[in-house]
């Protein structure tokens, strides 16, 4: 990944706000934060990796803090093919079906070990504990390790699904770093991003560069699909297609949307 320095910042004196001059917080200079219903975990507290707290943690290896820059949570699976290890916020808050309501969505992926051998999900999707086998409901990307990564959206078991460019990322060695967001559109389109870096300062000159992000914006597009109804929970999964140990590196998780 490129190292770009970023521009110095934009220095606002007297603070900044989301509110139009009629609305409560128009002359709070820090803001709405409840302009956005949000969900964001850096994986930096010791609450996170503990089973009904933050997470419903499930599978049979485990979900723990890792020493790395940015805060880090390590998904370790066991080395039994199909063994799964999955997290999912304990109570579902994202409804995505109410436009022209915003929804959006994203994290980092780093994979020590072979994707080739490794299913990867990450999105928005209902209360479950085996994601793999039985989503009812959700909005979520997909990666199959050896066949490719997809963005999805399933209403009440019925997939609408459209598979991303494999030249739109690299994912094929461990060790690899890939962001995925999905950004959900007032017309409810879902709009896919997929890259080695989405996130912090990324000058247009870099695009397309050695190391550098590879795409100027989304990737892929679901067009109006029948979006779920259903309450939805920020969700992380890894399993394994190997009878071998699998481990990924998740730095973050964010889901945001309008009020």
């Amino acid at each position: 990944m490129a190292i770009v320095a970023s521009q110095p910042p934009i220095r606002t004196p007297s603070g900044g706000t989301t509110d139009q001059v009629f609305q409560p917080l128009a002359d709070c200079g820090n803001g709405n934060p409840a302009f956005y219903h949000q969900f964001f975990d850096e994986f930096d507290q010791a609450f996170s990796f503990t089973t009904g707290n933050t997470y419903t943690i499930t599978g049979t290896g485990s979900f723990a803090a890792t020493s790395g820059d940015g805060g880090l949570g390590l998904f370790t699976t066991t080395g039994v093919s199909s063994a799964v290890e999955t997290i999912q916020v304990v109570t579902p808050s994202f409804t995505v079906n109410s436009q022209p309501k915003k929804v959006f969505f994203e994290t980092r992926i780093t994979t020590a070990s072979a994707p080739a051998t490794t299913n990867i999900l990450a999105g928005l999707i209902s209360a479950n504990t085996t994601p793999f086998t039985a989503i009812v409901d959700g909005v979520y990307f997909s990666w199959v390790g050896g066949t490719g990564l997809t963005i999805n959206s399933m209403h009440t078991s019925v997939l609408t699904s459209v598979t991303i460019p494999a030249a739109a990322y690299t994912f094929t060695a461990a060790g690899q770093q890939l962001d995925l967001a999905f950004y959900i559109t007032r017309l409810g389109d879902v709009l896919a991003y997929v890259d080695n870096q989405l996130v912090g300062f990324v000058p247009q000159s870099n695009i397309g560069t050695t190391n550098g992000p590879q795409n100027a914006g989304a990737v892929a597009r679901i067009t109006a699909p029948s979006l779920p109804t259903a309450v939805l929970s920020p969700t992380l999964g890894v399993q394994t297609s190997s009878a071998a140990i699998k481990t990924v590196t998740f730095d973050f998780l964010n889901a945001q949307k309008e009020r």
